[in-house]
């Protein structure tokens, strides 16, 4: 067997999981009117056919209407809402694991006054809860939480995850910095963790006590003043002694969410050694967790004994079926994730939601569907990037006959070029996964070749798909045609560019910003000039803080709300929306403004071949995600 620790039975409790993989909450948002629907029903489906032994499921609103978020959230307080969780619980059961609740409780109050201690929100007053819960409030929040608890177990949930970091409310009272309360839940360590103390017994009390209860415990708020692995371990064994089965050793909180969720700026296992320090101090399972991105580290993680199980989400996300490959030992087909928190962290992406990157089938489970073709056709494809590629894999895997052309010696496209910028290998990895899974299939790959429209018609196709890319936008502004001027694109192509110490950059975009940090050194001044109020606009706030930081500490100067009039030689000049003009010194200047598509043999072709497609760049410039996506659709059409 491959990765033996790993693939070990373990127990929670009286949970008995079949591996030591649990995928860690992960909140989908998918619901519309606080029911579960076919979208979340095929995602979690899809996660539990993969092999992971267990999935941690968002908390639904314990407290309604009082403590309701809106339609995004679960409710389970009347049949017709709690009928969808049980078919949802019994999907998951179905394919061999099990399911945990998370038990949480808004950390704000809500009023349409003003009250002591509330901030305005436009027309309502937010209260932190932690500042403003009273004895009576605290005893309410605890019965209607121990009450949820027991409301899980009647509807089949396995076990309990009491949230306890991410900022959240538990994890503020544990936390001597937002906790400055006087009375019993404030003040030294004991009164803080009282309320989680209580939580743990009412729970048991409720539920059962031999119903599974973890505590998802914020181990390093990685801020001055905040708890450490001094205070924490310690919190670790007074909830042991009060009836906890496991604990989730998380870190960070909403300062410090770079720690909570790495991305890839930051190294894989980045919270493991929060695991190891709780584990020495507690006799419970210890689950590890923090970008644990491959079954290598995480068969590393049990095998030293870091910790008892390993929690990963976003591993998950991009490829369902990790736990069975790694199993098998089929590491080659494993879709890795890349962090880079684009399509998957926050709202997620425009119109969709919360997506993936690199996995196109992520969240659109319910409606991508990989079936047999009832007709067999031929199938042209244009251009070997992500979207070429990820095309032929989806019409090749349905039955059809695919031959993709590509005009350069190998597949890869723009990921080749995105795979230079500091902290982008996930870009390769992508690349090697996309490469290795064409691969697979019987689709012809004919490299080299710059392909016409006489050759695309001489293979008599029965449909034709262009993903042939873009270009650089060129902006129009007097000097962009000086020698010293470059497309960003050419930068990452051609290494013998001799770039100067004064380097302007036009575009403030994730590739302006991501080039500005690839070509910083000591010796060079680097200026990146914004039309918009700021930089990095859709960039998502933890990699955007990240990357805007490390361009700080290497004196990267960003300037905003500014358009560049003219460029000449050593200067550029720019002019404020004040009318200010200034001259920026350049003896370099890269323009990365936009780009736009490369699509002229689609006109050309839209009389002469039955079925003709845009895919990725082609059709709309965007992300690796946006690409893939479009692809599949096109793939799964014909």
């Amino acid at each position: 067997m491959y990765f033996p620790n790993i693939f070990q039975e373990g127990k929670i409790g009286t949970c008995l999981l079949k591996n030591r993989l649990i995928m860690s909450l992960y909140p989908t948002k998918y619901s519309v009117d606080s029911r579960i629907n076919e979208r979340m029903l095929e995602f979690c489906k899809e996660r539990a056919s993969g092999g992971v032994a267990m999935i941690v499921l968002d908390c639904p609103c314990l407290d309604y209407p009082k403590a309701y978020k809106g339609p995004n959230e679960l409710r389970f307080d009347a049949p017709d809402f709690s009928e969808g969780i049980k078919a949802l619980l019994n999907t998951i059961h179905g394919r061999g694991a099990k399911a945990f609740m998370q038990l949480n409780y808004p950390k704000e109050r809500i009023f349409d006054h003003e009250v002591p201690g509330a901030k305005q929100k436009g027309n309502v007053w937010v209260a932190p809860l932690v500042k403003i819960m009273t004895s009576e409030d605290a005893n309410n929040i605890l019965a209607i939480m121990s009450k949820g608890a027991k409301r899980a177990r009647e509807l089949g949930y396995d076990g309990i995850e009491i949230q306890a970091s991410y900022g959240d409310f538990i994890s503020q009272l544990l936390s001597p910095i937002s906790n400055k309360r006087t009375d019993e839940y404030g003040g030294n360590l004991e009164n803080r963790a009282r309320f989680l103390i209580h939580l743990l017994k009412a729970v048991k009390q409720e539920a059962g006590n031999d119903y599974p209860v973890m505590v998802k415990l914020v181990c390093d708020e990685f801020v001055e003043g905040g708890l450490t692995l001094n205070e924490t371990t310690v919190i670790a064994q007074l909830i042991e002694q009060s009836g906890c089965d496991a604990i989730l050793a998380s870190g960070g909180n909403k300062a410090t969410k770079r720690m909570t969720i790495p991305s890839h700026y930051l190294p894989p296992g980045t919270l493991v050694h929060l695991a190891r320090a709780i584990k020495k101090a507690v006799h419970i399972p210890v689950i590890a967790v923090g970008k644990i991105n491959t079954p290598e580290l995480a068969e590393k993680v049990i095998n030293e004994k870091d910790a008892d199980f390993v929690a990963m989400a976003r591993a998950l996300i991009a490829d369902p079926y990790l736990p069975i490959k790694a199993k098998a030992g089929q590491l080659e087909d494993i879709c890795s994730c890349a962090y880079d928190l684009e399509d998957c962290a926050n709202k997620g992406v425009k119109g969709l939601g919360r997506s993936c990157i690199v996995n196109p089938f992520s969240g659109q489970e319910y409606r991508f569907k990989i079936t047999p073709v009832s007709q067999k056709k031929k199938v042209v494809i244009v251009g070997g990037g992500p979207a070429g590629i990820q095309a032929s894999i989806i019409a090749s895997q349905r039955g059809h006959e695919v031959i993709l052309y590509e005009k350069e010696e190998s597949l890869g496209g723009q990921l080749l070029l995105a795979s230079k910028a500091p902290f982008k290998e996930g870009m390769n990895e992508a690349l090697r996964y996309l490469k290795h899974s064409i691969g697979k299939t019987s689709t012809k790959v004919i490299l080299g070749k710059a392909v016409s429209l006489e050759e695309i018609l001489s293979q008599k196709p029965d449909a034709v798909i262009l993903a042939t890319g873009s270009i650089s936008c060129l902006p129009n502004i007097p000097g962009i045609n000086h020698s010293f001027v470059y497309d960003v694109k050419t930068v990452y192509e051609r290494s013998s560019i001799e770039l100067g110490t004064d380097i302007v950059i036009l575009g403030g975009g994730d590739i302006g910003c991501e080039t500005a940090d690839l070509l910083s050194q000591d010796s060079r001044n680097i200026t990146v000039v914004e039309l918009c109020d700021e930089p990095l606009k859709r960039m998502k706030d933890i990699p955007r803080e990240e990357l805007l930081n490390r361009l700080k500490e290497k004196g990267v100067a960003i300037i905003t709300s500014c358009k560049v009039l003219s460029i000449e030689e050593n200067k550029v000049i720019t002019e404020d929306r004040n009318g200010f003009k200034k001259d920026v010194k350049a003896d370099s200047v890269i323009f990365a403004v936009g780009s736009i598509p490369v699509n002229s043999l689609f006109n050309s072709l839209l009389s002469l071949v039955e079925e003709i497609y845009l895919v990725g760049d082609a059709n709309e410039p965007g992300n690796l995600g946006a690409a893939l996506r479009s692809a599949t659709e096109i793939g799964l059409k014909i």
